[in-house]
């Protein structure tokens, strides 16, 4: 029974000292209050052709992940934009392509 009390004990304790924790960080209210406008999204186009250009490489070795470390914000979005319309393009050919070895036979 002993051990068992104990164990409640620390639990409770544990527990009052997280919330005191979570709630000890100061908060400004300023900031809480103040709108700031998102930035726009602007599609880098060279960016994007080469994400489309790139997107079987990233499929079969996955070598240009490493353009995710060029420092800019945008070329980077735009080459995840490039590598989705490349997969959408090669989902297409294939879909395509099927349909048309469908129609030979």
């Amino acid at each position: 029974m002993n051990y068992i009390v104990k164990r409640v004990v620390l639990v409770y304790f544990f527990g009052f000292i997280s919330v005191i924790a979570f709630a000890s960080f100061p908060v400004e209210l300023q900031s809480l209050f103040t709108y700031t406008e998102p930035e726009s999204f602007k599609l880098d186009a060279w960016g994007f052709i080469i994400g489309i250009l790139t997107t079987p490489f990233l499929l079969l070795f996955g070598l240009p992940l490493l353009l995710l470390f060029i420092n800019k914000k945008n070329f980077r979005r735009s080459l995840a934009f490039g590598w989705l319309a490349g997969v959408v393009l090669i989902i297409l050919i294939a879909v395509l392509a099927a349909s048309e070895f469908v129609f030979l036979y």
